[in-house]
C-alpha cells in the first residue's frame, strides 16, 4: 500500500472509529450506499494533506520556505564578512537598524541553510548577519523573545554559493568597507574557495586590479589599521597613497602610525591618512637617496642603496674578491662597535 494509501485509510478509518462510538439509540442505521461521501471527504482530506506536504518541500528545496525562528537558534557562518564593530550596540547604522526592527518589525527576512549536529543551533545564516544580530539583542530585551523572519535555502549547502549569496546581499542593500570586503576577499582565497584572483573576480563582476586593491587594504600592516581605529573608515581610493609611503620608509611610517594610536580622542580617518602619507614623503627627503654610489676616478666602488631599516652594499668591478671579503669584515666590526655605543640593552 503507497503512503498515500495509507494517510486516506487512516482519516476514513478516523470517521468511522469516530462514528461508531455514538450511542446505539442515536446512531441511525448506515447503508453501504452512505459509505460514498464518506470514503469521499477522507480522500479530499488526504490529498489535501498530500498537496500541503509536497508544496512544503517544493519551498524549502527553492528557498521560499518561511519561517519565524527563535534567533537564539540561528548561528554566524564562519564566512562572516561584517567587521565586529558592525554589529556592537554603539555603531550608529547597527543602532538604526534595531530601533528600526522594534518599531516596526522585520520586513526583510534573512536567509538561513538548515545544519545538523550544531546543537543548540539549528540553521546557520546565509545572509543577514546584522539583522539577526539585531534580533538577537531584542530578544535579550523583550518579554517573551523577539522572533525573527527566516527564508530556509537548502541550495546554500556549498560553500562557493553561500559567499557569493552573502556578497550580491551587501552589494544590493548596505555595501561593505574596503576593508571588510578585502578581508572576504583574502578568506575566499585562503580557504581555496577560489583558485585564483582571476577566478574571484569574475564570479563577483570586479576586475582583477580592483580585487587586488581591496586584498591590499586587507593586509595594511597592523599599526597603519590601529592608527585609524575603525578599519572600515579606509577608503579603496586611499591605497595608492598609503602604499608609497610605505614603501618609501615603511619603519618610520610604522613608528608614526603607533604614536598616532595613542591619541585620544583618535583623529578623522582623513587626518590620519595625511599624517602617515606625509610622514612616508618626509622621511624620504630627509633621509636622503633610496640609493648612492661612491665613486673613485669616475668607476664605482660602491653602491649602498635602503628602503626602511634595510640597507644592501654592492662593490663595483673593480673591488677584488679579497677585498670585498675584508671590508665585509671591516664594515661588520665597525656596526658593532658603533651600534653597542648607541642602543641599550
Amino acid at each position: 500500500m503507497s503512503q498515500k494509501a495509507k494517510e486516506r485509510r487512516a482519516i476514513l478509518d478516523q470517521a468511522l472509529t469516530a462514528r461508531a462510538a455514538v450511542a446505539p439509540t442515536e446512531r441511525p442505521a448506515l447503508a453501504p450506499r452512505q459509505l460514498g461521501p464518506i470514503a469521499e471527504q477522507a480522500n479530499l482530506q488526504a490529498e489535501h494533506v498530500a498537496t500541503r506536504a509536497k508544496a512544503y518541500d517544493e519551498a524549502k528545496a527553492h528557498g521560499r520556505l518561511l519561517l519565524q525562528l527563535d534567533p537564539k537558534k540561528v548561528r554566524a557562518t564562519e564566512f562572516q564578512n561584517r567587521h565586529e564593530l558592525s554589529l556592537l550596540a554603539d555603531d550608529a547604522k547597527f543602532a538604526e537598524l534595531k530601533n528600526s526592527l522594534k518599531a516596526h518589525g522585520q520586513e526583510t527576512p534573512i536567509r538561513v541553510r538548515p545544519i545538523r549536529n550544531a546543537a543548540p543551533f539549528e540553521f546557520e545564516i546565509v545572509s543577514g548577519h546584522r539583522r539577526h544580530a539585531a534580533c538577537l539583542a531584542l530578544d535579550a530585551e523583550t518579554d517573551g523573545g523577539f522572533r525573527i523572519l527566516a527564508i530556509v535555502d537548502a541550495k546554500a549547502s556549498e560553500t562557493r554559493d553561500l559567499v557569493l549569496k552573502m556578497y550580491r546581499e551587501n552589494e544590493e542593500r548596505y555595501d561593505l568597507s574596503a576593508f571588510e570586503k578585502g578581508r572576504m576577499f583574502a578568506r575566499w582565497l585562503e580557504e581555496g574557495i577560489f583558485a585564483e584572483q582571476q577566478e574571484l573576480a569574475t564570479h563577483v563582476q570586479l576586475s582583477p586590479a580592483t580585487v587586488s586593491q581591496y586584498l591590499s587594504v586587507a593586509e595594511l600592516p597592523d599599526e597603519v589599521i590601529e592608527a585609524f581605529g575603525d578599519p572600515r573608515a579606509i577608503s579603496l581610493r586611499w591605497m595608492q597613497a598609503l602604499s608609497g609611503a610605505l614603501k618609501a620608509s615603511r619603519a618610520t611610517v610604522l613608528a608614526n602610525a603607533a604614536r598616532v594610536a595613542k591619541h585620544s580622542p583618535r583623529p578623522a580617518a582623513d587626518v590620519v591618512l595625511k599624517e602617515l602619507t606625509a610622514v612616508g614623503r618626509g622621511a624620504k627627503r630627509r633621509g636622503g637617496p633610496e640609493a648612492e654610489t661612491v665613486k673613485m676616478g669616475g668607476k664605482s666602488l660602491y653602491t649602498i642603496s635602503w628602503k626602511g631599516s634595510r640597507v644592501s652594499l654592492k662593490f663595483g668591478k673593480q673591488v677584488e674578491g679579497e677585498l670585498v671579503g675584508e671590508a665585509q669584515e671591516a664594515l661588520k666590526q665597525f656596526l658593532s662597535d658603533w651600534l653597542k655605543k648607541r642602543v641599550k640593552s
